[in-house]
């Protein structure tokens, strides 16, 4: 896993991918430390965090394992 930092808030998670579409989230601590993590649906990301997540696999700072 890989540490990846929202762009928006500064929250830090560790990060892995198993292919282009499933991404695993490891949170530091509590996951109340997002500060719209209270108003999101169980299951749903953060949206810059979502963002932040892209950019590093974009950065090549994440691996996306060939299918």
């Amino acid at each position: 896993m890989d540490p990846v930092q929202c762009s928006r808030c500064g929250t830090t998670v560790e990060v892995s991918k198993a292919s282009a579409a499933q991404t695993s989230i490891q949170w530091y601590g509590d996951s109340s430390s997002c500060p719209l993590r209270a108003d999101l649906s169980v299951g749903d990301t953060c949206p810059y965090l979502s963002d932040s997540i892209r950019d590093a696999v974009l950065e090549g700072r994440i691996e996306v394992p060939a299918t």
